[in-house]
């Protein structure tokens, strides 16, 4: 439940992604802190329900591809009429599957940025004018270690993150000083799909801590974030160390 008097009080979130994984995480985590969260989802409604149920607080539900830029517009729209305002973005949403070089396809790129980077630059965008103009606001976020060193077998998902950092920091400085904007970047935190257990155990020992990380030290990390408000343009590694030891 909610706390009345938590460090996030007053707060209206919006998360994307908050179906599953991380973006329920994050979601659970900001609600905890005090915050109102509006949950977005792409198709799986029967999630962001589960996700508003664990809330256990009246999350507005928002259903949008946010591969499109209109869609993305609405969206922004509806999360600050059904919020009252909206005054935090954490842009979780994201697409991440392993790429071998023998299997690329010049396609992947644009499917990565587009999902990953793209969403990101059109929400960033919208909300951050709006917060602008009012005066305040803050925007998280997700990144990946994979967009600081990129790993060989995720190169357009890799560049996709890098574009975030990117995007990151610009908006940071256009966004000054009324709106802070920064970003975590997860390392071995979740596998991505059809991960064989080899592949898992060469991401752990990758990091200085030999372990995997929990979606709960990734929503620590965007709550430190949201209620820190003297950073901005800052990428943040939750990652065991992995980004030091590559």
């Amino acid at each position: 439940m909610p706390e009345p008097g938590g460090a996030l009080a007053g707060e209206k979130a919006l998360v994307t992604g908050a179906s599953r994984r991380l973006g329920r995480a994050i979601a659970e985590r900001l609600a905890r802190d005090g915050a109102q969260v509006a949950l977005h989802y792409r198709s799986d409604e029967s999630g962001a329900v589960e996700t508003a149920a664990s809330i256990g607080a009246d999350s507005p539900l928002l259903q949008a591809d946010l591969t499109d830029a209109d869609a993305c517009e609405r969206l922004v729209s509806d999360a600050d009429a059904a919020l009252g305002g909206l005054t935090l973005l954490v842009n979780n949403a994201a697409t991440f599957h392993r790429t071998p070089l023998a299997e690329l396809e010049i396609s992947d790129f644009d499917h990565f940025m587009r999902t990953n980077a793209r969403s990101v630059y059109v929400l960033s965008l919208l909300a951050g004018r709006m917060f602008k103009s009012r005066g305040r606001g803050c925007i998280v976020n997700l990144a990946d270690v994979a967009g600081l060193v990129p790993w060989a077998g995720f190169i357009p998902y890799s560049a996709s993150k890098a574009a975030v950092v990117s995007l990151t920091k610009g908006f940071a400085k256009a966004l000054a000083p009324e709106v802070r904007v920064n970003a975590v970047a997860p390392g071995p935190v979740l596998p991505p799909a059809n991960e064989s257990p080899e592949q898992g155990e060469r991401a752990v020992a990758a990091t200085l801590l030999k372990r995997w990380g929990s979606p709960d030290d990734i929503a620590a990390a965007v709550a430190f974030l949201a209620k820190t408000p003297y950073m901005t343009g800052q990428v943040l590694p939750v990652d065991g160390g992995r980004s030091v030891n590559a």
